[in-house]
């Protein structure tokens, strides 16, 4: 080959040289980055990891909303001293307390035709006599019209109500039955002396808590402030 020839052919195999290295550089991809860490996307659980927020309407969860709660009424123990007596019932029987906010309890005898004896529970309660009733008729469905009358004894103002209905339950101050109760009634008075109220109430089978208006009226006779 004429030297001419082979200065030509080694210009063009440097350009092609060239050319290639630079559309090998063009055609490498960039170097990949670090992969970064992404934390995952929070839950709507609230602050302070309470649990999701509740849709708009709906009714709050908590110890408010749980069934069963107290209603209407203060169910704190009172501190203040006896400021009644009163004269039990030839007819009922003492029983021991369900419960520690009671005074005294009693069994009214089943009526003929009934198979359970009534329930009757002395308490005192905060809470005006208005709020306490409308939280006894509460523990009634299919309820009828209740009635209530007053009476004066010895200066001391007497709230007698009575329902009947179905019977819920007595909630958690007064020791009642777990399950519904139809055709049970509720007769109660409401003794305002002096510091925090009485309160007598009798639930059971309707005939059986009828019996029972007799000796309620003999216990409210009694009724003597202290």
């Amino acid at each position: 080959m004429s030297p001419r020839l082979t200065s030509i052919a080694l210009v063009i195999a440097v350009l092609g040289m060239g050319a290639f290295a630079v559309l090998h550089a063009d055609s490498t991809p960039p170097p990949r980055p670090e992969a970064s860490r992404v934390a995952p996307e929070p839950r709507d659980t609230g602050e302070m990891g309470d649990p999701p927020a509740l849709p708009p309407g709906h009714p709050s969860i908590g110890a408010a909303g749980m069934k069963g709660a107290p209603q209407g009424a203060a169910f704190d123990p009172p501190s203040d001293a006896p400021s009644v007596t009163w004269k039990v019932p030839s007819a009922w029987t003492a029983v021991a307390n369900p419960s520690s906010m009671r005074l005294a309890t009693y069994r009214v005898p089943h009526a003929p035709g009934d198979t359970d004896s009534a329930d009757v529970s002395v308490t005192r309660a905060g809470g005006s006599p208005d709020a306490n009733i409308e939280r006894w008729l509460g523990q009634f469905d299919n309820r009828g019209k209740e009635t209530r009358t007053e009476r004066d004894v010895r200066g001391l103002k007497v709230t007698i109500v009575e329902v009947s209905g179905t019977y819920l339950g007595g909630g958690m101050m007064m020791a009642g039955p777990s399950t519904p109760h139809p055709n049970w009634a509720l007769l109660g008075a409401i003794i305002e002396a002096s510091g925090t109220p009485y309160f007598v109430k009798i639930t059971g089978p309707l005939a059986t808590v009828h019996s029972a208006r007799g000796p309620l009226n003999a216990l409210l006779d009694s009724l003597t402030p202290s």
